[in-house]
């Protein structure tokens, strides 16, 4: 055993020391890589340790060390630990330190196995936008105290996962909303947790934000409790009562009674519970949630300290359908591909004939994809970016690589290019081959990039769901906390 860790140490610090390592530079926005903490450290072990996703933990790797290390090396070091250490049991103590020079930081931390303890140490470039993996290695240790001594991982992992969901209402009469607050098992009035309000995207949706065989929010209010992060979902108002809205109500319907009202409904409710701390209530938008998050905030009067926006966009609702109706241009040919061009063009024309109207009732007497125009010139008459540079709350992008409804250049990048490099309380995430809902596809070929994509059942990505909830609980921490 120690003569195998012994190759395995030498074998890592020299692919790390090869001339041009340093040369690979990696935005941690773009290539999905964690923020390097004990916790995210921790998971990364755990993950490598149950098989979870192995090509994505060997991406978290130094591009030049990808170059030079197999996968298959990589995963081999997996079936040595298995052999000569026995089960994992827990984790012990744990330590890091920072080369300044070098730019690099390592964790040190402690498995506690069936047969022989290890220390890891787990080595990352330290740099702001630069968290890539350098090297990982495992070396013997001296055996600790163990709390929990033959508990299987799976046992440990519920037990960190205990929470409850208390059915609740949301909103006032006469449109209630059905509602679960979801609490994680330790929040008490005397250890309050952070809350978050979850927001759907466009269109009726249930609390759950169901699309096909996915639910988006369920999976949220999961990750986040076993994280110790309280969640609110409910069901849309347009869900529970649109039908049986009158011909006027539709007519006059904007996304402040269809999302917003109801949002800070939400958010007032959780503010109030004696086990939320009240300084950390973060409003989660997804899709169109995302792009009505800083209006609800800013409507919301104080209710919510951080946003965070998932897969939205800084551009009218129009403008991104515009965008998709061209997309799915390029899936069309003949004189189907004729037809289509024609219907696209028209609503081309249609949404530049409303951004000339000036007034509520002359959108009002025009129709736009069946739906009537105010409600969509009624959200034009708000800037986001601009809601966002005003209110200065701790804000957190993130998008999906492989969004085929909002692409890179319509979502992050145009959030990016609207608020520029002064926004410094505004942080960017890009999750490496993750859709539209941060979940991985691996259905038909070709549903790949379609609706029919969420045909296929699938879960938010784990390490997606640690990833935002380790950005709601660092809010409000001082370093040493972290």
């Amino acid at each position: 055993m120690k003569k195998w860790l012994a190759v395995l140490l030498i074998l890592t610090l020299a692919i790390g020391a090869l001339p041009g390592a340093a040369l690979a530079v990696a935005k941690q926005m773009r290539d999905g890589v964690p923020v390097w903490t004990r916790d995210t450290v921790e998971q990364y072990a755990l993950d490598f340790i149950q098989l979870n996703d192995m090509d994505r933990l060997f991406g978290y790797y130094d591009l030049q060390i990808r170059r030079y290390m197999p996968m298959d090396t990589y995963c081999s070091m997996l079936t040595e630990i298995a052999w000569m250490t026995g089960n994992f049991i827990e984790f012990g103590t744990y330590a890091s330190f920072e080369e300044p020079q070098q730019k690099t930081k390592t964790h040190i931390l402690h498995l506690c196995m069936e047969k022989q303890d290890l220390d890891l140490y787990f080595t990352h470039k330290n740099k702001e936008d630069d968290w890539e993996v350098m090297a990982v290695e495992f070396v013997p240790a001296a055996k600790q105290e163990t709390t929990a001594k033959g508990d299987s991982l799976v046992e440990d992992a519920d037990s960190a996962a205990a929470y409850t969901e208390t059915a609740v209402q949301v909103g006032v009469e006469p449109f209630l909303l059905d509602g679960i607050l979801t609490m994680p098992s330790e929040a008490s009035a005397q250890q309050p947790v952070p809350g978050v309000v979850l927001v759907q995207g466009s269109g009726p949706s249930d609390k759950d934000e169901t699309i096909g065989q996915t639910k988006l929010f369920a999976d949220l209010a999961a990750a986040f409790a076993k994280q110790g992060i309280a969640t609110l979902r409910y069901d849309k108002r347009t869900y529970t009562y649109g039908a049986t809205m009158t011909q006027e109500e539709i007519a006059n319907l904007t996304v402040e009674e269809e999302t917003i009202q109801d949002a800070i409904s939400a958010g007032r409710m959780l503010k109030a519970h004696e086990n939320i701390d009240p300084t950390r209530v973060i409003l989660l938008g997804h899709s169109m949630g995302a792009m009505l998050a800083p209006r609800i905030v800013s409507e919301a009067d104080g209710v919510f300290t951080g946003m965070v926006l998932v897969a939205g966009t800084p551009k009218t609702l129009l403008d991104i359908m515009i965008s998709q109706n061209r997309d799915a241009l390029t899936t069309l040919e003949g004189d189907t591909l004729t037809q289509a061009e024609a219907q696209v063009e028209a609503f081309v024309e249609q949404v530049a004939a409303l951004k000339k109207v000036k007034t509520a009732d002359e959108a009002r007497q025009m129709t736009i994809a069946g739906i009537n125009a105010y409600y969509f010139w009624e959200m034009m008459q708000t800037d986001a970016s601009a809601l966002i540079k005003k209110l200065k709350l701790p804000t957190y992008i993130v998008q999906g690589s492989a969004d085929f409804q909002v692409s890179l250049e319509d979502g992050i990048e145009a959030y990016e290019d609207a608020l520029g490099t002064k926004a410094d309380y505004v942080q960017y995430k890009t999750f490496h081959r993750l859709n539209h809902l941060l979940m991985l596809f691996e259905g038909p070929s070709e549903d790949k990039g379609t609706v029919a994509e969420y045909n296929t059942a699938a879960t938010l990505d784990a390490q997606a769901g640690r990833d935002l909830a380790d950005w709601v609980l660092n809010l409000g921490r001082t370093d040493d906390e972290e």
